[in-house]
């Protein structure tokens, strides 16, 4: 997570300095997220029925392979965005398999009484990661140039693959037999019809498509967020803003808001969409920057709370050979509702103005929340891990 955070922060500098154009240096993130939607609901089947060990291992191997032909050309010359562009896809279409795999590993490795934290501990080792690579790549790229910080990245994969080559694991639960004379197609289609068939994780699903499209409206419009004291002090600073509203000024302090905004969770309430509605909501009235710091943090505290429920309640509720095919959905789901929450935000916040996006989002939250909490209050009780041979469903 510290390679590819870094990276993250360096490559669209490196894209940016070839063409000198904003709108390619952001096509990088569409070829991040578009390999997962065109292929996650393929790399789902083939963790559940393949070695997820070696997918994972290897995903890392060819991610770094990929990434470290980037340096390599800009030492010798020849590197171009086509170049660039090609490993960003090849690259995230590596990551869909081995995430996939992840999925399935993790629930394999761990008691199911420990599953809540051990997830609670990844996503906080990823948050961490995350505020840690910025802070490296920026002072690299500042010191040693952009190119060759991206060395870091690709010497994190090789490390990775082999401290999990280490593990004396198959990544299944032992009894699972998978079925690999299974067409992909019916594995699909059996994943989906667990997930209509099992009424909380369905409901989960929709709850994290509700998240998500709420989160991308917020994500996009963090920077904007303002605040009139603080724009009073600094009114002489002349600073670019998204979209000028009045007596109010950008708030600077936007990237410590940033830094605090992850932290870990080991168990997660179904009533923390709610609270991710309310502070969303308090965010559209307020004008003061700490109770704007104090509001980002525990939203996305909340946030990753609605996450990681609905993360171990996938993975406890499938069974083994299903268990990477309905969380990659999962993903997709997840994935897929940013960005439409991030153009409504955008089309809304050019319309009205930020704080009337900021409402919208929490209104879809609090609704999402509402909605939830009458479904879940007729469904099952938290599932328990059984054979799989007991019942199609594992539960």
């Amino acid at each position: 997570m510290v390679g590819s955070a870094v990276t993250g922060v360096v490559l669209p500098l490196v894209v940016y300095q070839i063409t000198g154009s904003a709108a390619q240096t952001g096509a990088l993130f569409a070829f991040r997220v578009v390999p997962y939607l065109l292929f996650g609901l393929v790399a789902g089947p083939i963790a559940d029925r393949g070695n997820r060990r070696r997918l994972i291992i290897g995903g890392n191997l060819i991610e770094g392979t990929l990434v470290a032909t980037i340096p390599i050309a800009d030492l010798l010359g020849v590197l171009t965005i086509a170049q660039i562009y090609v490993v960003a896809l090849l690259a995230a279409t590596a990551f869909v398999f081995s995430d996939a795999a992840v999925f399935g590993a993790v629930p394999a490795l761990v008691e199911p009484e420990r599953l809540p934290a051990a997830n609670g501990a990844l996503s906080s080792l990823s948050s961490w990661g995350e505020i840690a690579g910025p802070v490296i790549a920026g002072l690299l790229a500042a010191s040693i140039g952009a190119t060759i910080v991206i060395w870091i990245d690709a010497a994190s994969f090789f490390i990775a693959a082999a401290v999990l080559s280490s593990i004396r694991s198959t990544f299944r639960e032992s009894g699972a037999k998978p079925e690999p004379t299974a067409s992909l197609r019916s594995a699909v289609a059996r994943a989906i019809r667990f997930i209509r068939g099992e009424r909380t994780v369905a409901t989960l699903l929709i709850v994290g498509f509700g998240n998500s499209f709420a989160f991308g409206t917020v994500l996009g419009y963090w920077c904007p967020t303002r605040s009139r004291n603080w724009g009073r002090r600094r009114r002489h600073e002349d600073r670019p803003v998204l979209r000028r509203t009045r007596r109010r000024q950008p708030d600077r302090r936007v990237d410590l808001r940033q830094a605090v905004s992850s932290g870990p969770c080991s168990r997660a309430d179904p009533g923390s969409l709610a609270v991710s509605g309310t502070i969303v909501a308090l965010l559209a009235v307020n004008t003061r920057w700490l109770v704007a710091l104090i509001a980002i943090a525990v939203f996305s505290w909340s946030i990753t709370m609605t996450i990681m429920v609905g993360i171990t309640y996938r993975q406890l509720a499938a069974p083994d050979d299903l268990r990477s095919s309905v969380n990659v959905i999962g993903r997709m789901t997840a994935w897929g509702g940013q960005p439409f929450g991030a153009a409504t935000g955008a089309s809304i916040a050019a319309l009205a103005d930020v704080p009337t996006a900021y409402a919208v989002a929490a209104v879809v939250m609090l609704v999402a929340s509402g909605g939830a909490t009458a479904a879940l209050r007729t469904g099952r009780s938290a599932p328990t891990r059984q054979p799989v041979e007991e019942t199609e469903r594992g539960l």
